[in-house]
């Protein structure tokens, strides 16, 4: 909590607690100028490591608006910058009549950081109006809140407030959502009312920018449309501005004449037309006239996570996974994607025009959640999704179904399968797949007799599995034994985005039903995620994390199921890489790493053969 009290506090002579955010800032130093070294060391890591969660391994992202962090352009020249203000504010203290806060739409109104000189649009609405401008380029509403948090407006008696912020947490949205941009401007008016009671403020909402059907255009909308749900302007000393059909035509184009060229920041015109709709508000304020009447104490912000996830469900659940009604798929646990909203095509090969359109989105676009802009991590690894590599296929678009393709191809011109190898990178390794490779010396010397088919792809996680399951990966085919090995990428995301390990374990065991309903007659060999990266250490501790998780799924309680665990091949007695088995000492294989695989492998393939 920060511990300061609040003017309004003082003014009236009570001890009311500060501002609460939504979660408790990582810093060491919450509040104050100047910083300590603690404080400057922390705030010099890469913003992402410094977000809401990231201090106990959660993914937070509906908080990440919310509550204060700095920002960064690279070593410290966001702090310079700031600084730089906070030295202003410090050489103006006491009344001035209007101030400024925002990001680079504020500070072209005229910065002590350019030029010094305000605009003409400025100077002719306000020619006498003692204005005090901090707003940053490229600033969201999270750096807002740190920058008003430590000095950035200390000392300061302003009678009027402009706010405008939010646009730069577009960036965003994919993963906070547009509700949570929407209290990142909540905070940021609550901090300020927080620190000046007495004042009026004018909360200009974002304004639109780019095109129509341009996800940045269309999301702004959106958030302009939760900061009217939050009411903001019920307190009397609150103005909330929509400059929305100022700057649009009646077809919801731009006015271009009010942008210059890039379609986001402003000309002349643009701020001639925004200082016209300001001048009314603020001339009332400087005038005596006010906003309102009252003094309003701003309530006090709980814990509560506005426009956080609705509760994960539980990630597995007992008994078999129901199938669909055709019986030619899984009933995925995001009931969404089985009503066929997230996917065009379910189920299937070879693709629709529409299907192709899908996976050659952005793969982030199709997560779970994301077209109701929810952030469900929980959901990721149980919900199929075509993968996506950079570059272009002349066919495909995508050059990751292309690949796929070229493993439907090749299973088909195999005919009877003896073994059939399914798994991302480390499975591609093997040799024999789409690009062409001859099997490795390794497989070559173990399973130099049997018929084998090698569908792994590189980068592949659980759900590019389900996926490609459900779209012809084996259709057609009975392998007498399949190999699944797959989950060492979905560790990354498990560590970073705050996907539960369940959540993982339950990819897996989603996998091994999909091969169990398409394959019924075939021998399953799974194997247990290879140590990677440093076991010690966070991305390798969740590799461990979710074999343990998959222990305790039993899946080889089914007679066709076998679970082998090669761990203890690939690490030493204290847990650490046998750096000598890896190409690249921490995730890929070398030669003497598939000799030790493979001999461990031959024993289950040659056992499943058997049955």
């Amino acid at each position: 909590m920060n511990l300061r009290l609040t003017l309004a506090a003082l003014l009236l002579g009570s001890a009311l607690p500060a501002l609460e955010y939504a979660h408790k800032p990582a810093d060491p130093q919450p509040t104050g100028w100047p910083l300590t070294a603690e404080e400057s060391a922390f705030i010099a890591k890469p913003e992402y490591e410094r977000r809401p969660g990231r201090e106990n391994n959660q993914h937070l992202p509906q908080l990440w608006p919310a509550v204060p962090s700095a920002g960064t352009w690279g070593g410290t020249s966001w702090v310079d910058t700031h600084a730089k203000l906070v030295t202003y504010v410090q050489a103006n203290p006491g009344p001035c009549d209007v101030l400024l806060v925002g990001d680079s739409i504020t500070q072209q109104w005229g910065s002590p950081l350019d030029k010094g000189v305000l605009n003409a649009a400025w100077l002719k609405a306000f020619p006498d109006a003692k204005t005090i401008n901090i707003g940053i380029g490229g600033d969201k509403a999270q750096n807002v809140l740190w920058r008003l948090d430590h000095g950035g407006v200390d000392g300061l008696k302003p009678k009027a407030i402009v706010l405008m912020i939010g646009n730069n947490n577009m960036f965003f949205t994919p993963e906070t959502g547009v509700a949570a941009a929407a209290q990142g401007v909540k905070a940021c008016l609550a901090n300020l009312r927080e620190k000046f009671p007495e004042a009026d403020v004018v909360v200009a909402k974002i304004l639109p920018c780019h095109a129509p059907k341009a996800r940045f255009y269309e999301d702004i909308l959106l958030t302009n449309a939760e900061i009217d749900k939050l009411n903001l302007g019920a307190d009397p000393k609150v103005k909330l501005l929509d400059l929305t059909k100022d700057f649009l035509n009646e077809d919801g184009t731009i006015k271009k004449e009010l942008f210059t060229p890039d379609n986001i920041h402003l000309s002349l015109a643009g701020y001639e037309v925004y200082a016209t709709r300001l001048k009314p508000l603020l001339d009332a304020t400087l005038g005596g006239k006010g906003l309102g009447s009252a003094v309003v104490i701003p309530k006090k912000e709980t814990s509560t996570k506005p426009g956080s996830a609705p509760e994960a469900k539980p990630s597995t659940p007992e008994g078999p996974t129901p199938k669909s009604a055709d019986g030619k798929s899984l009933l995925y646990p995001y009931t969404p994607y089985n009503e066929g909203k997230l996917d065009p095509q379910l189920t299937g090969w070879p693709l629709t025009e529409a299907e192709m359109a899908w996976a050659n989105k952005d793969e982030y676009t199709r997560k779970p959640g994301h077209e109701i802009k929810k952030h469900l991590p929980e959901m990721w690894f149980v919900t199929p999704t075509a993968g996506r590599w950079r570059g272009k296929d002349a066919t495909y678009g995508n050059v990751w179904l292309a690949h796929h393709a070229t493993n439907i191809a090749n299973v088909k011109a195999a005919g009877a399968i003896d073994v059939a190898l399914i798994g991302d990178s480390i499975t591609q390794g093997w040799g024999g797949g789409f690009d062409g490779t001859p099997f490795n010396t390794a497989w070559q010397k173990y399973f130099s007799g049997l018929k084998a088919v090698n569908l792994g792809i590189g980068g592949d996680r659980m759900e590019h599995i389900l996926w490609r399951l459900d779209h012809g990966a084996l259709d057609g085919a009975s392998p007498k034994v399949i190999v699944l090995k797959i989950g060492v990428n979905n560790a990354p995301l498990i560590q970073g985005n705050g996907v539960p390990v369940s959540a993982a374990a339950h990819g897996i065991r989603l996998c091994v039903e999909n091969l169990r309903l398409r394959c019924p007659q075939s021998q399953i060999i799974v194997v247990k995620i290879l140590p990677a990266f440093d076991p010690s250490k966070e991305v390798g501790a969740k590799v461990r994390e979710v074999n343990v998780a998959l222990d305790a799924l039993k899946l080889d309680a089914d007679p066709r199921v076998r679970v082998i665990d090669v761990a203890a091949d690939f690490t030493h007695a204290d847990g650490s890489l046998k750096s000598e088995l890896y190409s690249d000492k921490y995730l890929h294989l070398n030669l003497a790493g598939y000799e030790v695989f493979a001999a461990k492998l031959k024993v289950a393939v040659d056992a499943a053969l058997k049955r």
